[in-house]
């Protein structure tokens, strides 16, 4: 039924139990796991006094990489332990809908798993949740996880 899985991680709750269901039905359906990840970092809010404000310096490139990175490796980790390969790796920009659908076109995904609720800032409440947008624009079957 499936031959090529793609899993959007990003390390929260919701992707952790994704990353479960994904693997479950790659082995089932002896199909190719991939996974895609758009790196974000945490940016704090500065306190000082009675006033807070996000800190607007942006992370350098390196950052990035090395953030995205060790998300990628968790969900690999996570993937062997569950007995699954992640055959594939997108890293992706600051769009992450757009680059889940982008990588699963690139893959020819027959299927894209991902969680509900993510580790998204507050515009997803103002925007939509990347699930939303993902469901919407794809060409494939969409399963999102609790």
């Amino acid at each position: 039924m499936f031959k090529t899985i793609l899993l959007a991680y990003d390390g929260s709750d919701h992707a952790k139990n994704a990353l479960k269901v994904a693997a479950g039905l790659a082995k089932t359906y002896d199909a190719a796991l991939s996974l895609v990840h758009t790196p974000e970092l945490d940016t704090p809010p500065i306190v000082i006094g009675s006033f807070v404000a996000p800190l607007d310096t942006p992370p350098s490139k390196d950052q990035i990489v090395k953030a995205g990175q060790a998300i990628v490796d968790q969900a690999k980790a996570e993937a062997t332990a569950l007995g699954v390969e992640i055959t594939n790796v997108h890293l992706g920009g600051i769009a992450p809908a757009e680059v889940i659908l982008n990588a699963a076109k690139k893959d020819g995904s027959d299927l894209i798993v991902l969680g509900r609720r993510g580790l998204g800032t507050l515009r997803s409440l103002a925007l939509g949740s990347v699930s939303q947008s993902v469901t919407h624009g794809a060409k494939c079957a969409c399963l999102t996880v609790l």
